[in-house]
């Protein structure tokens, strides 16, 4: 039997336990639940993002998670164009892509240009040699090569389910292989890189480069380079 002097001590213990370890839980629960970074691996998303890009993502954006779970307590819809982070469907690594598809959706690619709703979408060459895609609600880069194949036939995206694709169509394993990402794999919303090793930027232009133009402002050129 516990003597009642040892009790406060006993809480005094658990006390100085639970303040020691309070900014850890604050930090982990506000990564799995509010905002996280992240380092891309590959170029799929190429000219947008480049591999070794440090990016930060809104974890918010899409709704309040139990965090480490897939259980939505409360849900805002993604937007088309947006770039996104999500748990792949087909091994739980994850992922990053630009979101074209959204719930209702007819969306077909030809290999060179996307279609959506049977309309193409228009793109356009730079004169520094970069190719826009004017995505509606999100004119954004896209992988310069006209060969960005393989196809995709005309898919109509379901409830709770987007269609994804790489920006550098030629180089991403995305919808095209392996389907639709359910609403419950999503993580977040990329909002910028952080900072980027790409060529061409100086010391001082590779930090803080702009997913989300604020408004009455057009595409960062930096994120075309």
């Amino acid at each position: 039997m516990q003597r009642p002097a040892e009790a406060p001590r006993a809480r005094g213990r658990w006390m100085k336990l639970l303040v020691d370890f309070s900014p850890l839980l604050l930090l982990l629960v506000g990564r799995a639940s509010l905002a996280d970074h992240y380092h891309v691996p590959s170029g799929s998303m190429e000219p947008t993002l480049q591999v070794k890009d440090h990016i930060v993502v809104d974890k918010r954006a899409y709704g309040l998670r139990v965090p480490l779970t897939h259980l939505w307590l409360t849900e805002n819809e993604p937007q088309r164009g947006d770039v996104i982070l999500f748990d792949s469907p087909v091994d739980g690594r994850v992922m990053v892509k630009r979101l074209v598809g959204v719930p209702g959706d007819r969306i077909a690619f030809d290999g060179e240009s996307l279609l959506l709703n049977g309309e193409r979408i228009p793109q356009q060459l730079t004169p520094d040699g970069a190719r826009l895609e004017f995505l509606p609600g999100a004119l954004h880069p896209i992988h310069p090569e006209t060969d960005q194949g393989p196809p995709l036939s005309e898919v109509k995206v379901p409830a709770r389910q987007y269609l994804v694709l790489g920006d550098h169509r030629g180089n991403s394993a995305d919808s095209r292989y392996w389907g639709f990402v359910p609403r419950e794999n999503l993580l977040g919303r990329a909002v910028a890189v952080v900072y980027s090793q790409r060529e061409g930027l100086s010391a001082g232009e590779r930090w803080w480069l702009p997913l989300i133009p604020e408004e009455g402002t057009g595409l960062d050129p930096r994120l075309t380079r």
